[in-house]
């Protein structure tokens, strides 16, 4: 059967298009997972109990398994460059030092889930105790398919091919969405159980059909293979770039954890409006990382006649942060409700799951511009081979997050734990800009002055959003009449308020405007010249 080659192996180019159109669909099938768990769960005990229960299979190790996605990459290339024979032991060694050590650890806390629940969720009632501890014992062995799907990516991009990893997260996202709506009747809460173990474990057992002349047959013993320490030093290197990569999400976590005592619903609550904040971050705020990074470590090799350049790109880099990330901001601080019940209230999901998760929503775009600008800034270290700098932020982030947590709670109830992990990742994005003075210069003045006129332009954007609520007070999305007709609104104030803020950016001249405006219009005319 001829191939085309462009799915067995991409260029950059290709895989640039590929996974951009491959990504758009998984975050759009992603929300839709998202959307039917709101409706046939909405925030309540069912939906806390399922969350607590996938924190370890699911948030702890899947931020494990994006790390080993990163770092496979230069490990398995070094291999590779010595002989197949040493790529191979390395794949089966790793696979089988985490398959062993998974194992265990997913014992104990099968065996121990009572007590393990109690520790990580205090405040559960009884009910929704037992049932977090019936769907840990479902759940926990699926953490092991979690780490090695992420493992098995790096492989698969270390090799220059990018479709089949993103089509595996596609095709996870759809058996996930298949589950729930057919089987959420007659399962309950299971069908989301099932369909979260399919997402797991379809994907494993088609990357080792696809990786078996890797992995098959093995010629080492298990003894040798578990006493080679190079799985070890593999673990512990993943371990600490889990930690120090993934500040904002290892505070997001904490706050699940710090919910359960908050009332039925908060950790449902939290975990909706966590997904909403994570759309821009995810698609916007990642892709500029994604994109600078390399042009970053490629300056820093040669930073004393280079330092100029890297500046520059920097603050162009975080002037777009800023332009992109506040008004975004002041939209889900002003318009919380009207966006919340948008995109979830139907079904289970009532006019109460909106409020708590709005007020939610509205404490998390507080700290938007932190959790964007931090994902620049902590590259910066890794550009210089730094990751011991951002190990301790995140260590220090995550403490002062739990203490914050407890003591705002006191005063603003859930919405404290939300407004906690701004302040934090506020304070941590200080930090990062303190600190680079070690490798570049202080932040210059131009750049003050464009985050300042930033702001001065975001103004009446935020004025209309805040001038508009009572439009959205009695608007629902539970039909498809409705729906429409809130997405007419909120398309209408979302394009007043962009107006005077285009004009005023224009008026101040603003770089990080006339850059977009310019970006914008050259790719406009390439695609019209096509």
């Amino acid at each position: 059967m001829n191939i085309p080659a462009v799915l067995k192996r991409q260029t950059v180019t290709q895989a640039a298009v590929l996974i951009a159109i491959l990504a758009t669909f998984t975050k759009i099938i992603g929300l839709l997972r998202e959307v039917l768990v709101a409706k046939y769960f909405g925030t309540s005990g069912i939906t806390d109990a399922f969350i607590i229960s996938m924190l370890i299979p699911g948030s702890l190790l899947s931020i494990i398994g994006g790390a080993a996605n990163i770092l496979i990459i230069p490990y398995y290339l070094e291999k590779k460059s010595l002989r197949h024979e040493e790529t191979k032991k390395f794949i089966v060694s790793v696979t089988i030092f985490w398959g062993i050590s998974l194992t265990i650890i997913s014992s104990i806390i099968f065996l121990f889930s009572p007590q393990f629940i109690k520790i990580i969720a205090p405040g559960f009632t009884k009910e929704t105790f037992e049932l977090s501890v019936i769907l840990t014992r479902y759940l926990i062995f699926s953490g092991f398919f979690t780490i090695m799907i992420g493992f098995f990516t790096g492989i698969f991009q270390a090799e220059g091919q990018f479709l089949i990893p993103a089509f595996m997260a596609l095709l996870a996202n759809t058996l996930l969405i298949l589950s729930l709506v057919i089987f959420h009747h007659d399962l309950g809460v299971f069908s989301w159980t099932l369909g979260q173990l399919l997402y797991v474990i379809i994907p494993f057992i088609l990357f080792i059909i696809s990786l078996r002349k890797f992995i098959f047959p093995i010629n080492h013993n298990i003894l040798f293979i578990i006493r080679d320490n190079q799985a070890f030093k593999f673990t512990l290197s993943v371990f600490s770039i889990a930690i120090s990569s993934n500040i904002s999400l290892l505070n997001l976590i904490i706050d699940k954890l710090s919910a359960s005592n908050q009332g039925k619903g908060t950790i449902a609550a939290l975990n909706f409006s966590q997904e909403i904040l994570f759309i821009p971050i995810s698609i916007i705020f990642s892709s500029i990382v994604t994109a600078i990074f390399p042009t970053f470590s490629n300056l820093a090799l040669n930073i004393s006649s280079q330092k100029k350049q890297y500046e520059d790109k920097l603050y162009r880099a975080l002037s777009i942060s800023f332009y992109i990330a506040i008004p975004f901001t002041l939209f889900m601080y002003f318009l919380n409700q009207p966006i919340i019940k948008l995109i979830f209230e139907r079904g289970a999901f009532n006019s109460y799951s909106t409020q708590l998760t709005g007020s939610l929503l509205k404490m998390y775009s507080i700290g938007l511009f932190a959790h964007a600008v931090t994902l620049i800034l902590i590259r910066i270290f890794y550009s210089f081979k730094n990751t011991s700098f951002p190990l301790y932020i995140s260590l220090i982030s995550c403490t002062l997050n739990l203490i914050a947590n407890s003591f705002l709670t006191k005063y603003f109830g859930a919405p404290g734990i939300a407004l906690s992990t701004s302040i934090i990742m506020i304070l941590s994005f200080f930090l990062y800009s303190i600190s680079l003075k070690k490798y570049l210069n202080p932040i210059p003045i131009k750049l003050i002055s464009e985050i300042f006129k930033i702001l001065l332009s975001s103004i009446p954007l935020g004025y209309i959003c805040y001038l508009c609520q009572p439009l959205f007070h009695d608007e629902t999305a539970s039909s498809l009449h409705a729906f429409i007709s809130l997405t007419i609104k909120v398309a209408a104030v979302g394009l007043a308020s962009v107006i005077p803020f285009f004009a005023l950016s224009s008026l101040f001249k603003l770089d990080s405007f006339a850059f977009l405006k310019s970006y914008a219009i050259s790719s406009l005319k390439k695609l019209t010249q096509k």
